[in-house]
């Protein structure tokens, strides 16, 4: 049941680490930008909310860390960007008042800057990597939502190749978002035409797409540029560290540096501006077919590349013998993005095939494929699934699901991997399973294929790093292969609900079940109702949790009531109500109905959007267990 509850699945289509951190060997970041034109933009934004008959002067500017929305990571790739992390978080807030030359971000060190004018960076600057002009050509990484609320000013024809200049466009592309907590969030730096549709006095949901990176304004390099603001206008930093605040704002505030891998390419020659400024031109000469007799240049690049930092990649031929491989010496420089490269030169009679390319970096292991006679056939498509859609641990504890990436062309995927789209303070793995008893049977992190039709089945493990801290993160992954786009991105199907912190916890193992075991809730039309089932297991500490019902999408407007069942009849304990609170001791199993009343609400069939989620919840509102159907009327 489990497994083809699975497929059903596919077919449909917090607090911060104030441990741990090394600001010492961080230098003093290059400024990306000048300052934001906040007099011209506030004018814009007052006269916004006059006319949406909003009064900032009405909110709390003196409001507790405690009460602000905790935020997600701003800034994702797009399913048809070519590389495992997107982005580095480069550049944090300056809170030393001294300026210029007087530089102190939240974990004491100095990535952050200040200018001649008397600014102080005032917020985080997010690049891409590597390869940033690249990566904003092709329109690889994308701006969200990261917490939400109405939009009240933006922007979206300004130029947007900029490296700086006084004869640079001044004006930028941007969103400034008015938190539903009283924060203004400013999004800077935006691609010209590339914002959302939505317009001032529209809403805006956590994760909403807002734009793309760009480099608009005064700016050296594509970036995003995110600053909040209180109601008196102060700044906001949303980091927390021993030089900063005591609580973050983050759903997940990752680690002050991030060393891992962002991507591994291949090159016909040695790459030109791997940085990407567009002040200087950018060669990336990439290259993936190669012929017997060629040299194939090989990038490993990486981000946060710290001194002592240790690294390698081997090659692999067809067969699987390892024939050619190179440790990287340590580093002598700390890096905000960093790259290794060197090359090998294949023989002449070497054999036609995929070659495999095994990067490690301080223990981040990645794989990619380049190809020896020709190149995959273009048109692989993917969809993926993951089960439990939620894991609740204590940190330095692995948080395993298993998932299935499903290939529905009619073409051979190629060259495929799994990874976190999202910066994760902890180790990554994935290792492939046998679909009939789920046992692994694949090295960590390697490479896949898929048939035409075909399906892979997988255990992913995510074990936190010690001191960090997740409350109710949607950890989203990109399944990917070199002749597809990522498959799209399913909150609650293929993404994995994470929390984590110091202490052990309930964590609730979950499935649902509806009458027809498809994953879809099939409501007769829309004055009726339907039920499903949902059994849990709490594989973590005893802890009394709430467990509640919750429409999504144009599911949101149908009544949802819960109650407890006998796990032998099914008949209900209690009546039905919005919410059932109990006890949930370690190791103890529970079943639970939820019943769905359209009440006139008509909801279209978007098992991507439309579903039900049921939640469970502790006294913090952290979620320790989840669990999603589609729904339908139509």
């Amino acid at each position: 049941m489990f497994r083809s509850f699975l497929a059903s699945l596919v077919f449909l289509g917090g607090s911060a680490s104030l441990s741990a951190q090394t600001p010492a060997d961080s230098p003093v970041r290059e400024p990306l930008h000048e300052p934001i034109d906040h007099s011209r933009i506030e004018t814009e934004i007052e006269a916004n909310l006059e006319r949406l008959g909003i009064d900032r002067s009405e909110l709390d500017g003196t409001a507790a860390r405690g009460d602000y929305d905790r935020l997600i990571y701003p800034v994702r790739a797009r399913p048809n960007a070519d590389l495992y992390r997107a982005n580095f978080s480069g550049n944090f807030v300056d809170l030393d008042p001294v300026a210029p030359n007087s530089r102190m971000d939240w974990a004491c060190g100095a990535r952050t800057y200040d200018l001649n004018t008397g600014y102080d960076h005032a917020g985080t600057d997010i690049s891409t990597t590597p390869f940033r002009a690249h990566a904003m050509n092709r329109r690889w990484v994308e701006v969200i939502a990261a917490a939400p609320g109405v939009i009240i000013a933006r922007n979206d024809d300004a130029q947007d190749r900029n490296c700086g200049g006084l004869g640079a466009d001044q004006r930028a592309n941007y969103v400034s978002i008015l938190q539903d907590d009283g924060l203004t969030a400013y999004y800077w730096h935006l691609a010209r035409a590339s914002l959302t549709d939505r317009q001032v006095g529209d809403r805006v949901e956590t994760g909403d797409f807002l734009g793309l990176v760009g480099s608009s304004g005064i700016s050296t390099a594509p970036h995003l540029h995110f600053e909040l603001r209180d109601p008196d206008g102060n700044v906001v930093d949303p980091y927390a560290g021993t030089c900063g605040a005591s609580e973050t704002l983050w759903r997940h505030q990752h680690q002050y540096t991030d060393p891992v891998i962002t991507a591994i390419y291949t090159h016909n020659y040695t790459p030109v501006n791997v940085s990407g400024s567009f002040c200087e031109p950018e060669y990336p000469r990439f290259r993936t077919s190669f012929d017997p007799g060629d040299t194939v240049h090989l990038g490993l690049y990486v981000r946060d590349r710290e001194i002592g930092a240790m690294s390698s990649v081997s090659v692999r031929d067809p067969s699987g013998t390892e024939v050619f491989s190179q440790n990287f010496p340590a580093a002598t420089v700390f890096s905000a993005a960093g790259d290794y490269q060197t090359r090998y030169t294949l023989a002449a009679d070497a054999p036609t095939g995929q070659w495999t390319i095994r990067g490690n970096f301080q223990g981040d292991v990645r794989e990619r494929a380049f190809y020896v006679g020709s190149e995959p056939e273009a048109g692989a498509a993917l969809a993926a699934a993951v089960l439990p859609s939620s894991r609740s641990v204590q940190a330095t504890q692995p948080a395993t699901v298993f998932a299935t990436v499903l290939n529905y062309s009619g073409v051979a995927a190629q060259g495929c991997w799994i990874s976190p789209a999202v910066p994760f303070a902890g180790a990554f793995e994935y290792r492939e399973t046998d679909p009939a008893t789920n046992a692994v049977i694949g090295n960590s992190n390697a490479l896949f294929n898929i048939a035409p039709g075909g399906a892979r089945s997988f255990v992913i493990s995510f074990t936190p790093h010690a001191g960090s801290v997740a409350d109710s993160l949607d950890l989203t992954l990109r399944y990917k292969c070199d002749n597809s786009d990522a498959a799209g991105l399913l909150p609650g199907v293929n993404s994995v609900l994470l929390s984590f912190g110091p202490d052990a916890v309930p964590d609730l193992i979950a499935i649902a079940v509806t009458p027809s075991a498809d994953g879809i809730l099939q409501i007769a039309d829309e004055n009726s109702a339907a039920a499903f089932a949902a059994a849990v297991s709490n594989v973590g500490a005893e802890g009394a949790l709430t467990v509640r019902p919750d429409g999504l999408g144009a599911a949101s407007g149908l009544r949802l009531l819960v109650c407890e069942t006998d796990t032998g009849s099914g008949a209900c304990l209690a009546d039905p109500a919005a919410s059932v609170t109990r006890n949930f001791s370690s190791d103890s199993t529970a079943s639970f109905a939820v019943f769905a009343f359209a009440d006139g609400l008509a909801v279209p069939f978007d098992p991507a959007t439309a579903r039900i989620r049921v939640l469970a919840e502790d006294g913090g509102g952290v979620v320790r267990g989840s669990t999603s159907v589609a729904v339908r009327t139509d």
